[in-house]
């Protein structure tokens, strides 16, 4: 296997690791995409220039190859298991996967370059693990998303406590508590991010509500504060 593919999929196994997923996935995910890999290479196809077309078409050559070597047809879910291992590895080799479709106005683009900006200081200057940047850029998007589609803008600037009541409001149906907690504290991350951007003049995120937890629901994590291990 060239030196590229063997690096590309020794970042994806060390990655799984950290984030623990079991020895029987690792070994799936790395396989799959290992040969997914050789297919590309085979045909001069750089990783950049993978689309969700070109994943398709593979997993279609997969299936045919699978009856070619075992003379009979997979079960009918069994592209699943290529697809996650092709998938994990886009997901950790590319910057964005799948890639979002062209912004159909200039508030869709702004919104983008303003959620682009906070995944790199979450990435870059917090340093953050992967599971917790996913978590908040998808609520941070999610609230773009919802902006857009309510007011036809994204005006953060014009942001106010009622915007952030109704999109609360909007997230609070079929949520638990500890769940709806979480909502808020990712919410809170990406509006201290607006602020500290200058794209609001104030820090909207003291006036996020979330309901009160009881003992035994467990305690909310905020994924951009990192643990508090004491004074020295």
């Amino acid at each position: 296997m060239p030196s590229i593919s063997f690096c590309e999929l020794s970042k994806l196994r060390e990655t799984l690791d950290r984030e623990r997923y079991s020895p029987t996935v690792i070994h799936n995910y790395c396989f799959y995409a290992g040969r997914f890999l050789t297919y590309l290479e085979a045909r001069e196809i750089e990783l950049h220039d993978v689309t969700p077309d070109l994943v398709a078409g593979y997993l279609r050559h997969a299936v045919r190859q699978f009856r070619k070597d075992r003379g009979r047809s997979p079960a009918s879910k069994w592209t699943s298991i290529p697809r996650s291992g092709i998938h994990a590895l886009l997901r950790y080799a590319l910057a964005e996967w799948p890639p979002a479709p062209s912004a159909a106005s200039a508030a869709e683009r702004q919104s983008r370059e303003v959620c682009d900006a906070y995944e790199r200081w979450l990435r870059f200057e917090r340093g953050l693990a992967e599971p917790s940047i996913r978590a908040l850029m998808w609520e941070a998007r999610h609230f773009c998303k919802w902006l857009l589609l309510r007011y036809g803008k994204a005006d953060f600037a014009d942001l106010s406590v009622r915007n952030i009541d109704a999109y609360m409001d909007s997230r609070a149906p079929g949520l638990t508590r500890k769940s709806l907690k979480d909502v808020a504290e990712r919410l809170r991350g990406f509006l201290r991010h607006l602020h500290r951007s200058k794209l609001h003049v104030d820090d909207l995120s003291g006036h996020v509500i979330a309901p009160l937890l009881y003992a035994y629901e467990g305690h909310s994590f905020d994924p951009e504060r990192r643990p508090d291990c004491g004074s020295a």
